[in-house]
This record gives structure tokens, sequence and C-alpha cells, in this order.
């Protein structure tokens, strides 16, 4: 797989009509590739979206980000986003010469994602879940760039025409909701430390969902059923750290 990943970065998106050699022509899209060449991938990320804030069906563009995320020995490496650009080439570009790569980079992506949430006592469904979850959340942080990357590009020529354009907040950037104790019996005040007793049916990540608390923090605030799976089970007290005052 390794080896098939080099080959795909050596070869490129090679397009297979006019408008992919357009894609490919994109000022953005030529510098991200020269970017690429020098190991520089914060800079190639940077031109590559900016490539698809110019164009959004530019699957050569999506090619490029998803074997940059793909890549385990670069600081950029994101397996959930290299799943969202490799699924949005291949939407793009159907007949794309690299399918037969990206759909086993697509299975290690899972394999990969699936190590850092599984556990035996989470169902194979929830697991599922979980991975569309975190592929939504990569869209949707993907499609917040890509806006961000469009007012840059308007402000730059409006500013070149003499104008002046606002800061723009991006939509996604809002603060969570507060949290009313008195409105449902599972939520809590923050700061508070709390504690749990299992029951039947009941696991870890089933907790996290339902005291709305980071899987990593509940499983840090219990060390001894972390390290063993048997200890969880009903009658066993569980620790619910507190959450994060806002």
């Amino acid at each position: 797989m390794t080896l098939a990943m080099l080959a795909a970065l050596a070869v490129g998106c090679e397009p297979t009509n006019r408008s992919g050699s357009q894609m490919e022509n994109d000022a953005d899209f030529v510098l991200g590739k020269s970017s690429l060449a020098r190991k520089d991938f914060e800079g190639a990320v940077l031109s590559f979206r900016k490539a698809l804030a110019n164009n959004p069906s530019n699957a050569a563009a999506h090619f490029e980000l998803g074997m940059i995320f793909f890549e385990p020995s670069n600081n950029n490496n994101n397996y959930v986003s290299a799943c969202y650009h490799f699924q949005r080439h291949l939407e793009l570009q159907q007949d794309s010469s690299h399918a037969g790569n990206i759909e086993g980079f697509i299975k290690v992506c899972k394999k990969e994602i699936a190590k850092d949430i599984a556990m035996p006592s989470i169902p194979r469904s929830e697991i599922s879940a979980i991975h569309t979850m975190r592929t939504q959340v990569s869209k949707a942080n993907s499609e917040k760039n890509h806006f961000k990357s469009q007012v840059e590009a308007m402000r730059s020529r409006l500013q070149q025409a003499g104008g002046t354009i606002p800061e723009v907040a991006a939509a996604t950037d809002s603060s969570p909701p507060s949290v009313n104790p008195r409105s449902n019996p599972r939520e809590v005040r923050y700061g508070q430390p709390r504690t749990h007793t299992l029951k039947v049916g009941e696991s870890l990540y089933s907790l996290a969902r339902r005291y709305a608390v980071p899987f990593s923090a509940l499983r840090a605030a219990n060390p001894r059923l972390t390290r063993n799976s048997r200890e969880v089970k009903p009658g066993v007290t569980v620790y619910i750290p507190a959450k994060r005052a806002q």
C-alpha cells in the first residue's frame, strides 16, 4: 500500500480531459505542487485549499490534499480529512485513473480511525456512526476553510480596486449553548465532579454520551477500567469528569 501511495504521489493527478487540465493549470494548484516538491506540506495545503476556493469542483486539488493528509510521515497527517478528500475526488472524477488506489487508501483511513475509538464494549454500529460523524465534521471544517478562502480572495480583489471589506466571522465558529441543569436530569452544573454506578447494558462510551463529556476525558478519569475492560460491569463506580467552565 505504501508503494502504491508513493507511486500515486509521483504521478500526481493526471488529467483525463480538457477540464482536468484546466484544474491543474490553476495558479494556486501549480503553487501547491511546487510547495509539495519542496516538502513544504503546510504551504501546499494552503495553496490547494485556495485552488478549491477558486473552483470547488477541482478534483485534482482534492486528490492532492487527500495524499498529504494520508501520509503518516508529516505533521499534517489526518486520516479523517484524507478520507473526505479522497471521497470527494471520486465523486467529482468517477473515471479517475487513481480510483483503485484511492479505494485502498480509504479502507486504510477507516481502519486507522477505528483504532482511536474502538473498544470491545462498543457495538460496531456505534463505531460506524462515530466514523460518519467525524467525516461530517471534517467536511464542515473543509467547507469553513473554503468559505474563508473565498472571503480572502474577495478582499484581495476589492483592495486592488481601492475598496475595503469588513472582517467576516466563520459561521461555524459559534459558542456552545449554555446548560440549564433543571432542563434535563442528565445535565449538571459546570465544575461539579460526580460518580455513576454502572447498570446492566451500560458502557463507558454510553456514559460519555449521557453526561456529554469527551470519551477520552472519561477514560483518563478511570484508568483502572480502561486498562482492563473486564472491570466494566454492573455495580462498578465510574468517575465522571467535571465539564469545563465556559
